[in-house]
This record gives structure tokens, C-alpha cells and sequence, in this order.
């Protein structure tokens, strides 16, 4: 059993913004404890939830004496409205358990990230997975994670605001020291600490293995509770591996929109790019996107 910890830090989006460059560079800091499983998603699914928060816990090996913040990265929990349970679970749990949640969220272009996220479709095959409504030939759960401001809602009305940081994923690649820097002040922990690796690019969606149509029933079994529960470093060369046998080639380049699909995505990104200006002193100007 995992010894308690009253501090956690979730990573929670957004998808292909940085996330497990952050996770990976903070997972580097002594004080802070990286989850065994990168994206335990505890708090959007529904069996592992059921297990309770001991559970929970038991995803850390803790050392009382050293670490202080507890981390995962589990972007599905910045997934509204189709996982749509996340925040109000980790209120309950922090009332409940009288436990402090710290929040770190990363955007950038919101289109570039929905043509990321497409390019991740391609090599996961998710469509096929989770049959996800197309339209315009876009899966429509791509361009909800890209509203942003909706999701932060979802935070900042249930959280103290200095509890949430945000993130700008151009600053984390160009400046990734000082932005380091900034994250260990939010959470309270050594701001001195050297980083190393921090030009190493991880998660990168062009050069991936392109999977065939069996890997969505595979990728179900990985996703097993066994598996999950192998550290993240012993994971990823393992699901790479895998990966490899149910390949039909690589990834060359990025999803391509159409003009007409990048005019249906701005369509729908408009309004939610105004309020996160408005809203969360975001400066959209800096993506150069007709709002």
C-alpha cells in the first residue's frame, strides 16, 4: 500500500499539447512522484473509480521523506462533453479525503492541435475504436477538445483559480527551462532544480506506426489492469513493441485540411476562442486565426 500523500498534481490536457513532455520533465524533480501509469484516468473510468481512492494511492510509490506532489497526466479528463465526469469526481474526492488538487493545462493553436489530433487518429485507428462522429470528415470529438475555454469551465468553477496553471505549449518547447521554473513555483517545490533532456520531443504524431484495423481489440487488452500498473518506462517500450507487430507502415506527414474543413473549424472554434480571450486573458491573436 502506497503511503498517503495530501498533494496532487493532474496534467490534465490538453491532447498533443505537451503533456508527456511536461509529465517526462517534471517526473525528473525529487520532490515530486510520477504516477506508474501515465494516465491512470481514474477519475473518467467508471472501474477504476469504483475501486475508491486507496486505489487510487496505491498507483505511487511514495517516499514520505522526499516527495511532496503526487503527478499523473490523464488528458481524457479535459474530454467534455464526452467524458463528462471528471471534474465533479475529483472535487468529491478532494472534500472527501481532504486532499489538495493542483491543475496544469497546456494549449496551443487550437487548429494545429485538431490536425495533431487527427494525425493520432490515423495511427491509433480511435475512430474505428470508439466510433466517433465524423463531420466534414473530422472526428467531432477533436474540435471539442479544442474549445478550450469550455473545458477550463469545467475547472475553474469548481477550483480556486490559483490552483489551475496555464500553459502555453510553444513556451514549454521554446523556453522549456523557465517555464520548468514557473511550474515548480506553482506547485511549491525547488524552482532550482536542473532539468536535463529538455530539447527531447516526445509524443510526436508524425513517425508513428500507422496500426491495422485488429489494433483497436489489441489496445483494449493493453489497457488492462496489469499492464497499466507497470511503470511508464517499462510500459511505453512495450506497447511500442506491440504497436510494430499490428503496423502497416509509418506516419509521413501530418492529417491535411481542406479549405472548406478549415473554415468549418473555425466556425465552431469562434466563439470559444473569444471567451478564452475574455474569459482566461488568453491572447488568441498570437495563432493568427480569422475570430
Amino acid at each position: 500500500m502506497a503511503t498517503a500523500i495530501q498533494n496532487y498534481l493532474l496534467i490534465f490536457g490538453a491532447m498533443k499539447c505537451g503533456t508527456t513532455s511536461l509529465f517526462n520533465y517534471l517526473a525528473q524533480h525529487p520532490q515530486i512522484a510520477e504516477c506508474i501509469s501515465k494516465e491512470p484516468n481514474f477519475f473518467t473510468h467508471d472501474r477504476s473509480w469504483e475501486k475508491g481512492f486507496g486505489y487510487y494511492q496505491s498507483l505511487w510509490q511514495l517516499n514520505p521523506d522526499q516527495h511532496q506532489i503526487a503527478m499523473e497526466a490523464s488528458i481524457n479528463y479535459s474530454k467534455i462533453p464526452r467524458l463528462p465526469n471528471a471534474a465533479d469526481r475529483i472535487l468529491t474526492t478532494a472534500k472527501a479525503e481532504n486532499v489538495k488538487f493542483k491543475f496544469i493545462y497546456i494549449i496551443k493553436n487550437p487548429v494545429e492541435r485538431i490536425i495533431s489530433h487527427c494525425t493520432h487518429d490515423l495511427e491509433e485507428r480511435w475512430s474505428i475504436r470508439y466510433k466517433q462522429p465524423i463531420v466534414k470528415g473530422i472526428p467531432y470529438p477533436a474540435i471539442e477538445v479544442s474549445k478550450y475555454a469550455m473545458q477550463l469551465d469545467e475547472y475553474f468553477k469548481r477550483f480556486d483559480s490559483e490552483d489551475i496553471l496555464l500553459l502555453n505549449s510553444d513556451d514549454l518547447r521554446k523556453e522549456p527551462g523557465k517555464i520548468l521554473s514557473q511550474v515548480c513555483q506553482f506547485l511549491g517545490v525547488d524552482a532550482d532544480f536542473e532539468f536535463s533532456d529538455l530539447g527531447k520531443q516526445h509524443n510526436s504524431s508524425t513517425g508513428k506506426k500507422i496500426t491495422n484495423r485488429a489494433w483497436p481489440t489489441v489496445d483494449k487488452y493493453l489497457a488492462s489492469p496489469v499492464i497499466c500498473r507497470l511503470p511508464h518506462s517499462y510500459r511505453e517500450p512495450i506497447m511500442t513493441t506491440v504497436r510494430g507487430w499490428f503496423s502497416t507502415g509509418r506516419v509521413q506527414e501530418k492529417f491535411r485540411l481542406s479549405e472548406e474543413q478549415y473554415s468549418f473549424i473555425l466556425d465552431e472554434l469562434r466563439d470559444d476562442m473569444k471567451r478564452l480571450q475574455q474569459v482566461y486573458g488568453v491572447d488568441i491573436s498570437q495563432w493568427g486565426l480569422e475570430v
